[in-house]
């Protein structure tokens, strides 16, 4: 256990020292040696981490996505429904404020390159699927009647999560806080939830 909790330190390191350096000098600037020098680590090292460069920006989609699993755990036997999605969402926004800059730099350039796009659409789909399981246990509990399929409403919180998202990294600098952003549309779209049937509170 330990030893994994260090190889994921490590791996968290790798990927902080890079995105520095891809700040600082720009993504198609740096190189792997750069980065393992910052790290104090060998070429070699880095390999057993991440494949290539580019592997290294998408460790942010998916270090979020082992947190929504690891929420969907840590809540399950929660039995406020609407208070388990909002922990979850906010365990993802979590690291939004505490690395506002870096997270913005890593989905810009994930954006910008086409070589991440289906990577991406992998993740946003299990993204989705993990949501969808969620409410599908919520409903098997009890705690959500509606005759909306899980699979739509996993769809919509996605999409309302990824706008919130985009809002923010439009806003720049500017004082969004992305968790209220979220809170707003949330609010919305849980309410349609419940005129379609029953939530437990």
């Amino acid at each position: 256990m330990l030893r994994a909790s260090r190889k994921q330190e490590l791996k968290e390191r790798i990927f902080t020292q890079a995105v520095k350096l891809f700040k600082e000098k720009g993504f198609d600037n740096v190189t792997v040696e750069e980065i393992t020098q910052a790290c104090g680590i060998a070429k070699g090292t880095f390999y057993n981490y991440f494949p290539k460069k580019e592997a290294v920006l998408l460790h942010l989609a998916e270090s979020q996505l082992k947190s929504v699993h690891e929420s969907i755990q840590r809540n399950e036997n929660m039995p406020d429904l609407k208070q388990q999605l909002l922990l979850l969402f906010s365990d993802l926004f979590r690291r939004y404020a505490e690395q506002p800059d870096m997270i913005r730099l890593v989905v810009s350039e994930m954006m910008r390159a086409d070589m991440f796009i289906h990577a991406e659409i992998r993740i946003l789909e299990r993204f989705r699927q993990a949501l969808a399981a969620l409410l599908e246990d919520a409903k098997n509990k009890g705690q959500l009647t509606t005759q909306a399929a899980s699979e739509d409403i996993a769809a919509v919180l996605t999409g309302v999560y990824f706008n919130s998202l985009m809002i923010w990294l439009s806003a720049g600098s500017n004082t969004i806080r992305i968790e209220m952003l979220f809170q707003r549309h949330f609010d919305i779209v849980w309410e349609d939830i419940r005129s379609r049937g029953v939530v437990k509170q």
